[in-house]
């Protein structure tokens, strides 16, 4: 049975693409429902009129652009929440190995993440996949553009995508997805999908590579347990308790390292 380990970082991640990724699905979902009857209401500011009804001011809007930044601001909300499981990571980390994560200008979360962690350079590109980092570091850039418009972003999302394609869209194929990832111009609710599975894939990823392994976690487990009678069965269970709260080791693997 294959060991189990889990930060807080990728638990908090998880349950936050979880919430992201309903919430998107269900505005979507809800603005191509009343858009055909707001639309249909023959006015030449259908939303004004609408808005008006809920106390809202509001004058100009067009539905395809509600859609359009929909699905735009969504997946710069999701890559945020990559970007905060990373540094959450990052914050984790001495308290994990004992050491200081090291970071240099320039470096990519997967760089980075590739220089600090224990994992040799091919394990850690098997089990993340290089195809994979490709996909999200493509979402990166068309998060940059969104959050922080100029021509460099533009053009670097847009070179990339071309120069990438066919690795870009097979990898989606693998996920059986086979309209992302859309170009720069041409972003749609399947790339919100596509993107919530490939970043919890390799978050979790991210989470063995963090594993110290059993000596380390020995250390780190607490030698006295608070409000608890000093009964060494109790003390044991409890023990074994924190390490499924703290990083999900099942029973097994718990009593392994309280062997150390």
């Amino acid at each position: 049975m294959e060991d189990t380990f889990s930060t807080a970082a990728f638990r908090s991640f998880k349950k936050f693409i979880g919430e992201l990724t309903a919430v998107a699905a269900g505005t979507y979902v809800g603005l191509q429902e009343v858009s055909a009857s707001i639309n249909g209401l023959g006015l030449a500011d259908p939303w004004e009129a609408v808005a008006k009804k809920h106390g809202v001011k509001l004058c100009g809007l067009k539905t395809e652009y509600v859609l359009r930044s929909t699905i735009r601001l969504n997946l710069v909300s999701l890559y945020s929440g990559i970007d905060l499981f990373f540094s959450d990571t990052r914050s984790q980390f001495h308290v994990l190995h004992g050491k200081v994560w090291v970071q240099h200008d320039g470096d990519t979360p997967f760089m980075a993440l590739a220089r600090n962690t224990a994992s040799s350079k091919k394990l850690h590109e098997s089990r993340l996949g290089l195809e994979r980092i490709i996909s999200l570091d493509y979402y990166r850039l068309v998060r940059n553009f969104i959050a922080h418009p100029s021509d460099a972003a533009e053009s670097a999302a847009k070179q990339f995508y071309l120069e990438n394609r066919e690795l870009l869209i097979s990898t989606a194929i693998a996920y059986g997805m086979k309209s992302v990832p859309r170009p720069l111009d041409d972003l749609s609710f399947h790339d919100i999908k596509y993107l919530a599975r490939l970043s919890l894939d390799l978050a979790a990823a991210v989470d063995k590579d963090l594993d110290p392994g059993d000596d380390r976690l020995a250390v780190l487990v607490p030698t006295a347990i608070l409000r608890l009678p000093k009964s060494q069965e109790r003390l044991h269970n409890a023990r074994k308790g924190w390490l499924s709260v703290t990083f999900g080791i099942r029973s097994d693997r718990a009593e392994r390292i309280l062997s150390k």
